[in-house]
């Protein structure tokens, strides 16, 4: 007896045990978990459609987009969830502009779902199963730094092919749709929604400045010019602006293909022959190894002739008895083929390697290094040539304006840079990237000197780069490369910094055949710098 009745309380508390746990269970499922395995039933019933791939934005220096900055809106259809085709082409065909017989025609297919973008807006109430969404645009017709920010498709360019590993999240925008439950047909009382994926979005933080750029921009299109400019923050290096023109379409770049307008060419980064802008660097060989002081005085008598070869000043001018500050001001060609030949070739090509020219910088675009001579090519009337920026000479506007960069700053050099980290989209830092060390390039007391006398060039009554004097002081160089003399093309440049008292902006100015630096350059570099000093 005591034995059953033992085996009854065993039972007793067994089945207490079994049924506290089914609770338990009960309880965990409904309420603890009740969210989670709700979420999980309804998306057992949900058929979802990929219509956009989410890419990382690259943005300026202020977390400011260059991509992605626009939406347009689309209408979206699911044949499946449609009573009335006919009706719902109808309604498509109206909204889209589109003919309504291939809209049907569409809608009477096996697609999942059919896009067209929205040319009219209806207030009419759209029928279940057509929608709108905005979806937001990669490039918009105002889209800013194209020939930096590059494009994606078929063929990449610029930051978006150097990061597109990066930029490409593969994060997905779907539309949502619920099936019943043989998941064979669509629930039309639920409509739609749409889902997105949680991967992670990484962008690209570059130097740019958004309003800076812009207003580079703004002064190339307005004043048509054929070439490119660069803004330098002088004290870090960093890229604020680099446009090259003419542009091109980034949702088009079919139209350009066999064009040979060299609308995909950044003339930012690719070399010319600098001309007269070169005697900066002729003007800090000469000083840095002291081979020429200040006093020092040379006769121009309008053309100089070397082994047979003569070298003429601009339109033949003479300037006479005249020293280097002078020359320089008055961009004096005989004067400074004879201070060339004073401070040596060897010289003047150390002082333009260290300057930067054929540095390769590491920029995450396709960048030209520029070219210089072989010393065995300076012989003779070769010093000619190097010490007016022609012959074998060749610079990029964005080594034309690291060269005023490094001067303003005292003869520093900061290695120019385009991109600073990799960020969330909240603008967190992923990754910082690193810039190169900067460098002394020439003393204080030279950069100092140099300082006057690109300063003497805007203000000098005959100085050469007066229209590019500014409210804020300007100092800079003009130069003017020979393309032909018989047809009397020339590549225009200047390149300078402002304001001249606390440097902070050096500008370079390229405009291809675009007649002397003094004349199309520099007044683009006044416009430029007066726009920019606002920010």
């Amino acid at each position: 007896m005591e034995n059953r009745n033992y085996r009854i309380v065993f039972l007793r508390v067994v089945l207490s045990i079994l049924t506290l746990t089914l609770i338990f269970r009960l309880f965990y499922i409904q309420v603890i978990k009740g969210d989670f395995y709700s979420q999980k039933a309804v998306e057992q019933k949900i058929r979802s459609f990929k219509i956009l791939e989410r890419r990382g934005e690259i943005y300026d220096r202020n977390m400011i987009p260059f991509t992605d900055r626009e939406y347009k809106e689309y209408i979206f259809a699911i044949p499946k969830m449609l009573t009335d085709k006919e009706k719902a082409a109808k309604v498509i065909s109206e909204i889209a502009a589109v003919n309504c017989e291939d809209v049907l025609k569409s809608l009477k297919s096996a697609k999942d779902y059919v896009e067209y973008e929205v040319k009219f807006n209806s207030n009419n109430k759209l029928p279940i199963g057509i929608f709108k969404l905005a979806l937001p645009q990669r490039y918009s017709q105002n889209s800013l730094a194209r020939h930096v920010i590059g494009y994606v498709g078929e063929k990449k360019m610029g930051l978006e092919d150097t990061f597109n590993e990066i930029l490409n999240s593969k994060r997905e925008d779907s539309i949502a749709v619920f099936t019943d439950g043989n998941n064979t047909d669509y629930i039309k009382g639920l409509g739609v929604r749409l889902k997105t994926s949680g991967k992670e979005v990484l962008g690209v933080k570059t130097t740019l400045d958004y309003h800076i750029q812009k207003a580079v921009e703004d002064a190339l299109d307005k004043n048509m010019v054929d070439g490119a400019a660069v803004v330098l923050d002088i004290k870090t290096g960093d890229i604020l602006a680099m446009a090259s023109r003419p542009n091109f379409d980034q949702n088009n770049i079919q139209a350009y293909l066999n064009s040979s307008n060299e609308e995909f060419i950044n003339k930012a980064v690719s070399m010319y022959p600098p001309g007269s802008i070169f005697k900066i660097v002729i003007a800090a060989a000469a000083l840095e190894y002291n081979k020429v002081n200040l006093q020092d005085t040379f006769y121009c008598s309008g053309s100089y002739d070397i082994n047979g070869i003569v070298f003429h000043d601009y339109k033949g001018e003479s300037h006479g008895v005249i020293n280097m500050v002078k020359g320089f001001a008055v961009s004096c060609n005989t004067t400074f083929i004879k201070i060339g030949q004073i401070t040596g070739a060897k010289n003047i090509l150390e002082m333009a390697r260290k300057f930067g020219i054929e540095s390769d910088d590491g920029l995450p675009i396709p960048e030209q290094i520029g070219r210089l001579p072989k010393l065995s090519d300076t012989y003779g009337a070769g010093i000619g040539n190097l010490s007016i920026g022609q012959g074998d000479v060749l610079m990029t506007p964005l080594q034309a304006a690291d060269i005023a960069a490094t001067i303003a700053n005292n003869g520093v050099r900061n290695v120019p840079r385009l991109v600073t980290a990799i960020v969330d989209e909240e603008g967190k830092e992923i990754e910082k990237l690193s810039q190169k060390k900067s460098y002394r390039v020439i003393s204080e007391k030279t950069a100092k000197i140099l300082k006057g006398m690109m300063r003497e060039v805007v203000i000098d009554q005959e100085g050469t780069g007066k229209r590019a004097e500014t409210t804020y002081g300007s100092a800079g160089k003009t130069g003017s490369a020979e393309v032909s003399k018989e047809l009397n093309i020339y590549h225009a440049w200047f390149t300078g910094f402002v304001p001249f008292d606390k440097p902070k902006y050096a500008i370079s100015i390229f405009v291809k055949n675009g007649d002397t630096g003094g004349t199309k350059a520099a007044p683009l570099f006044k416009e430029i710098a007066e726009e920019i000093m606002k920010y």
